[in-house]
């Protein structure tokens, strides 16, 4: 019997067009596919996050260019609309003295974020120098940071902001000062935190086991790597500056009439709250809004940053 060489016994595997091993390609890991919308993707698929995003912008874009979203002076009274209810002309109705409860909120975010990302820079900048130093230096240093630290952290925050604003001076900017200082403490900790962990990775050791300085080393290695969970932080201690300022505002400490801070707003519609309730819901719902959709983009933000 002979036997055709040309043809493959059925005894043989079978084989591919490509002469490779399906077992082998069969165990190759596939290319992750690609995102549609690149850096947007988690926001676009995401839709409680891209409200807050929206809610964010649009709050900042009332700082920036207030005048784009209203056209009515936020100072002038009019006698012949005092306490009207919202309309279709005046959404969020009007106050005692006839003005526009909408247009002094959109002009009061002017001044209550302005005065928020002066509080939130005063708590980043010195919160991550403080645990930038006492985490790399580590010592006697840590030791003395970290219990200023730990006093900042026993002391209620409100109490605390009231405290030095009462030493400082009524307004908001001395209010946003207040703030900041009184949440130094939380960025402190958190980049503390970060910097001890990273000066324990393999390339902070191999880099100072070839001679480099320890200054280049704490600006070249440590601080980069160690900013992300700080930064995810911002938005969290944004939310909660805004309603700091806000209701040291209610209170009286922040900026005097007649100008539209959000917490002096929500405070002018406290006497008239049973006939008027338009005049303290509307702006409270505004900074609801806003300390809410910074807390979910905070949250957003901490899977990425591994928190």
């Amino acid at each position: 019997m002979t036997i055709r060489l040309d043809q493959p016994s059925a005894a043989d595997p079978p084989s591919t067009a490509s002469g490779a091993d399906p077992t082998l390609d069969a165990a190759t890991p596939s290319a992750p596919p690609r995102r549609r919308f690149g850096v947007f993707h988690p926001i676009v698929t995401q839709p409680g996050l891209a409200v807050a995003v929206l809610v964010v912008l649009l709050a900042v874009a009332f700082c920036v260019i207030p005048a784009a979203f209203t056209w009515m002076n936020p100072y002038v009274p009019d006698t012949s609309a005092i306490l009207a209810g919202p309309s279709a002309t005046q959404p969020f109705g009007t106050d005692r003295l006839g003005r526009d409860v909408y247009t002094r909120t959109v002009y009061g975010a002017v001044i209550t974020l302005t005065a928020t990302l002066l509080a939130v820079s005063i708590a980043f900048f010195i919160g991550t120098a403080l645990g930038l130093v006492a985490g790399f230096v580590r010592g006697i240093v840590d030791l003395v940071l970290m219990r200023v630290v730990d006093v900042l952290l026993s002391v209620p925050g409100l109490l605390l902001t009231m405290v030095i604003v009462s030493a400082l001076g009524y307004g908001t900017t001395n209010v946003a000062i207040a703030v900041g200082i009184s949440s130094v403490a939380n960025f402190a900790r958190v980049m503390r935190a970060e910097v001890l962990k990273v000066t324990q990775a393999d390339f902070v050791e191999a880099a100072a086991s070839i001679g480099t300085h320890r200054v280049a080393i704490l600006l070249r290695h440590v601080l980069p790597n160690s900013m992300s969970s700080v930064l995810a932080l911002i938005p969290l201690q944004f939310g909660s500056s805004i309603l700091a300022i806000a209701a040291l505002g209610f209170l009286g400490f922040g900026a005097p009439p007649p100008q539209p801070e959000w917490g002096l707003l929500v405070a002018e519609g406290r006497d008239v709250l049973a006939i008027a309730p338009w005049i303290s819901l509307f702006p409270g719902a505004v900074i609801l809004s806003v300390v809410l959709a910074s807390n979910r983009i905070s949250r957003a933000l901490q899977p990425v940053r591994g928190l």
